[in-house]
C-alpha cells in the first residue's frame, strides 16, 4: 500500500522551483509560493494550456537494434590493416575522419563510428560499382567472366554477350543542334559556292579588296575573296615547276674619283668626306682640301 502524500506538501503535479519554462497566467499570481502557484495553475480547468503536461511519466527505453557498426569498422582493419580509424575512438585524436562533419549530437565515440561505418560503406559500393563496370567491359569484348563477379546489375547485359563490332576507325564529331554552329571561313569555302563573302558590317582585312568599288559590300568581298583564292591556288601550282634563276646584267659603276688627281683643292660647301680635314685649321677650304687624294692614298 503506498502511502498518502502529506497535505503540508505541495499536490501533484506542480514546478519544482527555478524551473525557466513557460507557466501560464504565471506573471498575475501573487501571494503564495512557486510550487502551490504552479499546481493550482496545471489543475485549474479555467486556465488554457495545450492540453500536454510538460511533467509526464517516464516509459521505458525499446532497447536498441543490434549495432553492426563495429563489425563494418572490423572488417575494414582487417581488409586494409589500418588502425587508426578504429570503432572505440578516443576523444582527444586530431586526425581527420571522414564524414565527421555530418553527424553531431552525440559523443565524439559515437559520431566517430557512425561516420567511419559510413565512410566504410561508401567504400565498399564504389569498389562494386568499379568491379560491375570491369565485368561489362569483360563481356563485351567477348572473354570469359567469373561466374562470382556476374551480379544482379550485369545479369541485365546478357544480350552484350556477343563481341561489338565497330562501325567507324574514327569517331565522328558531334554536332549538339541545339547549341550554336559557327559558320566556316569564307576563305575556306569554295569559288562557286554562294557564301563566299563577307556580310555588311565586317570590320576584318578582306585582301583584294581595296581595290573594287561601286557594289554592295557582299557582292565586293565575294569578288576579292574569289581572286585571293585563284591567287593562292596559282601560287601553288608555281611552287610545284622548276625553279630557273635569271641573274640580272651587270652594271659597270662609276670609277671616277671624287678627289682631283692634279692636287686641286675642292669646292666651297662640299658635304662629302675629305680625309684628314677635321685635323686641319687656320686655312681656307679649298686649300686644306689641295692634297685629299694624297691623303686617301697614303
Amino acid at each position: 500500500m503506498s502511502k498518502e502524500k502529506s497535505t503540508l506538501m505541495t499536490p501533484d503535479p506542480y514546478h519544482i522551483p527555478g524551473y525557466c519554462g513557460y507557466c501560464p497566467q504565471f506573471k498575475y499570481q501573487i501571494g503564495e509560493t512557486f510550487g502551490r502557484t504552479t499546481s493550482c495553475l496545471l489543475t485549474d480547468n479555467s486556465v488554457a494550456y495545450s492540453g500536454k503536461p510538460v511533467l509526464s511519466d517516464i516509459e521505458p527505453q525499446v532497447p536498441p537494434k543490434a549495432d553492426t557498426r563495429r563489425d563494418t569498422i572490423k572488417n575494414r582493419a582487417i581488409s586494409l590493416g589500418d588502425q587508426k580509424l578504429t570503432d572505440q575512438m578516443v576523444p582527444g585524436y586530431t586526425g581527420y575522419i571522414p564524414k565527421a562533419e555530418h553527424y553531431y549530437g552525440n559523443s565524439y565515440a559515437e559520431t566517430s563510428r557512425s561516420a567511419i561505418a559510413d565512410f566504410h560503406q561508401n567504400q565498399l559500393k564504389h569498389r562494386q560499382k568499379a568491379i560491375n563496370l570491369r565485368t561489362i567491359t569483360e563481356i563485351q569484348r567477348g572473354k570469359q567472366v567469373l561466374p562470382e563477379l556476374i551480379t544482379s546489375d550485369t545479369r541485365t547485359l546478357s544480350k552484350f554477350q556477343v563481341p561489338l563490332k565497330a562501325i567507324a576507325d574514327k569517331p565522328k564529331m558531334y554536332y549538339s543542334k541545339k547549341a550554336p554552329q559557327h559558320s566556316l571561313s569564307p576563305l575556306a569555302l569554295s569559288n562557286d559556292n554562294p557564301k563566299k563573302h563577307h556580310k555588311s558590317g565586317y570590320s576584318g582585312f578582306v585582301p583584294r579588296y581595296r581595290g573594287l568599288m561601286g557594289e554592295g559590300y557582299p557582292v565586293l568581298t565575294n569578288k576579292a575573296l574569289i581572286a585571293f583564292s585563284s591567287n593562292m591556288e596559282n601560287m601553288k601550282k608555281i611552287k610545284d615547276l622548276p625553279v630557273t634563276i635569271e641573274r640580272p646584267e651587270v652594271r659597270l659603276v662609276d670609277t671616277r674619283p671624287i678627289y682631283p688627281k692634279n692636287n686641286t683643292g675642292l669646292v666651297p660647301h662640299f658635304t662629302g668626306h675629305v680625309p684628314g680635314e677635321k685635323f686641319r685649321y687656320g686655312m681656307t677650304f679649298g686649300y686644306s682640301t689641295r692634297y685629299a687624294q694624297q691623303a686617301l692614298t697614303a
